[in-house]
């Protein structure tokens, strides 16, 4: 009877020891709440002005509020790029400028992001050295040939955490700066054209694995010009430009 006992006790034991093996198993490598698919992900780019702080006049229409006239306003973020505009006082060059970032998920192994992003009609102001900016226009500006900077801050939520590399987990808010490169163009009409053509994983090695599930929030993008030596990333470099659309 006393041997039954122990016997028993020692099979309960076995069978709790194993389902805590196995709850344990279920944590490591459990999912979380997502969407069926998120791709791809594309947002215009347009000019990144400086908030109005001292308004003088008032918005009409549907949205009324405060505004920011000449002589306060508006004024562009950035101190060392612009684009044409035919109708913007001391500018005068034609309105060509089309900027955009496109983000598609690669699915198939080895998993990426890719990344793609064009802008055109990039002009130099007065601040930015004159070696990224020698091809003079006709009007405003001459191209810019230096260096952009793309960057959001991004909330990632997936299965690739913890000592087991399995673990669910929502990773602390990070930024994912990526660079694009400007050239001049034979036409004295039109600004520099700036591209990206590159993947999470060529950005920054193995951010992106396989079977991760990531659910990846984009806080809005930004585009940073190059400061005045045109170099991504300067100390000096103010926002040119941020997500969003043209009405017009």
């Amino acid at each position: 009877m006393t041997l039954r006992s122990k016997k028993s006790f020692g099979l309960v034991a076995l069978v709790a020891a194993l389902g805590a093996l196995l709850v344990s198993a279920q944590l490591s490598s459990a999912t979380h709440v997502r969407p069926k698919g998120g791709s791809p992900f594309f947002v215009p780019i347009v000019i990144a002005y400086k908030a109005c702080t001292t308004p003088n006049s008032n918005h009409n229409g549907g949205v009324p509020g405060p505004s920011c006239a000449a002589p306060v306003g508006p004024v562009q973020e950035s101190n060392f790029l612009t684009v044409g505009t035919p109708d913007a006082p001391g500018n005068g060059a034609g309105a060509n400028a089309v900027a955009s970032t496109k983000l598609v998920v690669k699915t198939t192994s080895p998993e990426d992001v890719l990344i793609t992003s064009n802008a055109t009609d990039i002009r130099c102001k007065p601040a930015t050295s004159g070696t990224v900016c020698n091809s003079p226009n006709s009007a405003d500006g001459p191209d810019y040939s230096g260096q952009l900077q793309g960057n959001a801050q991004i909330r990632i939520t997936d299965h690739w955490n913890g000592a087991t590399g399995t673990d669910t987990a929502t990773v602390a808010d990070l930024p994912f700066p990526v660079n694009a490169n400007c050239v001049n163009t034979t036409a004295t009409t039109i600004g520099g054209t700036c591209t990206a053509n590159t993947s999470a994983n060529a950005t920054v090695p193995n951010a992106v694995s396989d079977t991760k599930r990531g659910n990846v929030e984009i806080q809005t993008l930004q585009i940073n010009d190059g400061g005045a030596a045109g170099i991504a990333g300067a100390p000096d470099a103010t926002r040119f430009g941020t997500q969003g659309i043209f009405i017009p």
